[in-house]
């Protein structure tokens, strides 16, 4: 496979017109999840959270997103996806790294993220970037979908 020039790949805010793209990629992190609902989902977490809501984009197609979610003193990834012809270009790392900035300047000192036991391959990626494994959660996401909850501390 050939590799993508990136030189026009930037990260940014998450706008509203990034909704359709972003529900799209949502379905590679969130394989249980049904689009419109999810959809509606991610336009509250950018509502609440507009300040942890990133995309990346690849000239001016969206490639990728991130979104995180502060209440009270916990705080979540809620979601990271990236493309499947753009994943293991280091954009996952890009957007996650800018997340966690983000994160630190809210005042959060760990992070959770919660993740689909069906996507379990992301795993490997979560402990490339220090979280580890805490715990699972039965039926977390519904009747027989199961969460692993790994978590980071700053």
């Amino acid at each position: 496979m050939a590799r993508r020039d990136l030189s026009n790949f930037t990260i940014r805010p998450m706008h509203k017109k990034d909704i359709g793209a972003v529900s799209e990629l949502a379905m590679l992190a969130n394989p249980y999840a049904k689009e419109d609902k999810y959809r509606e989902h991610i336009v509250d977490e950018l509502e609440e959270n507009p300040d942890l809501a990133f995309v990346a984009v690849d000239k001016d197609r969206v490639v990728g997103y991130v979104q995180g979610d502060t209440r009270g003193s916990k705080t979540t990834l809620e979601d990271i996806a990236v493309a499947k012809e753009y994943q293991g270009m280091g954009i996952g790392q890009q957007l996650l790294k800018t997340e966690l900035t983000a994160l630190k300047k809210r005042g959060s000192k760990m992070v959770f993220a919660e993740v689909h036991y069906k996507n379990a391959g992301a795993i490997p990626f979560y402990y490339k970037n220090s979280f580890r494994i805490i715990g699972f959660l039965q039926d977390y996401f519904g009747a027989g979908d199961d969460a692993v909850i790994l978590k980071l501390v700053f």
